[in-house]
């Protein structure tokens, strides 16, 4: 049964896509062509959103799991859910790890990052037991609240004069550190990790009304990235940009209106929660439905443990925020997401199509 509307679904996905975005920012590496990246990266992702919705087309009522059993054969089909369940855990236990480093480091430095963590899980979990159809709507209710946010951040920054365009000079002078910085990391984060949805989108919108708002947030999280790295690195000039842990929090800490307008970090921290919460939520709720089409069980019973092992995963994934962030730009993006969520898909998709095709042959024939 279908769920949500089309603004609801654009609605989630715009807030997934952005995600933990809002504060690290795109492609930090390639310095003051971050831009031209996170364009480049735009256009590719919505490749890859459109091909996610053929596939979910080739099987309009099949999720995730329906569709490795029909590509790969039952067993194999089963394994490979099973697999993805653990990565979906594991890659929402990696977003809670970064709302742990982000308040342990910014907001309650005193309070241990496990207990941050839980509390957030805890809100995750009422959110993914409340259902698909109930986030839907709060996530239209957010998305508002979040462009209001953003625009009144920005409009404050142009206001304290601290933008300077010209740091943004030379334009594409050298194309490698733009490239090496679309693929994967850029490519993948957010844009592959939307293949969450995967895992429940047929009680979402037929495939026509998830391929129109996927791209749709697809084009409006990339524009959100292109004006977000331009205005950062004209304000913190582009070495301190590609340095910089938070570039984007460093950069609204710059906001400054005649001594009066200042320490805005609540703002910064009302997006990258709204953000964050999306996006734990959806990767947490996807694990939930793989284990109900596996097993045949009640997704509401598998909440509790799914948002349990996400805690483990988050809280015993790396000793320090640095060796988390390298094993999320290194070690991730090339065994997790370029494999299982750009190239599995994509094989999924082609034996889907030579299946069709052969059978239609047979039945002409």
């Amino acid at each position: 049964m279908r769920s949500l509307s089309l603004w609801q679904l654009y609605s989630l996905m715009l807030l997934f896509l952005l995600g933990t975005s809002v504060v690290f920012g795109i492609a930090a590496p390639a310095k003051q062509n971050a831009w031209i990246t996170a364009a480049i990266s735009m256009l590719l992702g919505s490749g890859l959103l459109f091909m996610y919705s053929k596939l979910y087309e080739s099987k309009a009522n099949a999720n995730w799991t329906g569709l490795l059993k029909i590509a790969f054969g039952r067993p194999i089909g089963a394994a490979l859910g099973v697999v993805y369940v653990f990565l979906f855990m594991y890659t929402a236990g990696r977003d809670l790890r970064d709302i742990g480093e982000l308040t342990n480091t910014f907001l309650l430095p005193r309070t241990p990052i496990g207990v941050s963590m839980a509390l957030f899980q805890l809100l995750v979990a009422y959110v993914c037991y409340a259902g698909i159809r109930r986030m839907g709507r709060l996530a239209e209710l957010n998305v508002p609240i979040m462009i209001f946010s953003f625009l009144l951040q920005i409009g404050l920054l142009l206001a304290s004069g601290t933008i300077r365009l010209s740091l943004l000079a030379p334009v594409a002078a050298e194309w490698k550190p733009i490239l090496t910085s679309v693929f994967p990391a850029s490519f993948t984060v957010p844009y592959a990790e939307a293949f969450a949805f995967a895992a429940f989108w047929a009680t979402t919108l037929p495939p026509q009304g998830f391929r129109q708002a996927a791209l749709l947030s697809g084009a409006t999280a990339g524009l959100f990235f292109i004006i977000l790295d331009v205005v950062a690195i004209a304000t913190l000039g582009p070495e301190l940009f590609s340095r910089s842990l938070f570039p984007l929090m460093s950069t609204f800490h710059l906001v400054n209106v005649a001594d009066f307008i200042q320490n805005i970090d609540p703002f910064i921290v009302i997006n990258y929660m709204i953000g964050v919460l999306f996006k734990i939520a959806i990767f947490t709720y996807a694990a939930c439905a793989l284990i109900s089409d596996l097993w045949k069980a009640n997704s509401q019973a598998a909440v509790i443990p799914v948002s349990v092992i996400v805690f483990v995963f988050a809280f015993y994934m790396s000793d320090n925020l640095s060796l988390h962030l390298f094993m999320g730009h290194q070690w991730a993006t090339w065994l997790i997401f370029v494999p299982f969520f750009v190239g599995l898909p994509l094989i999924a998709w082609l034996v889907i199509k030579l299946k069709t095709a052969r059978r239609k042959r047979r039945e002409i024939g």
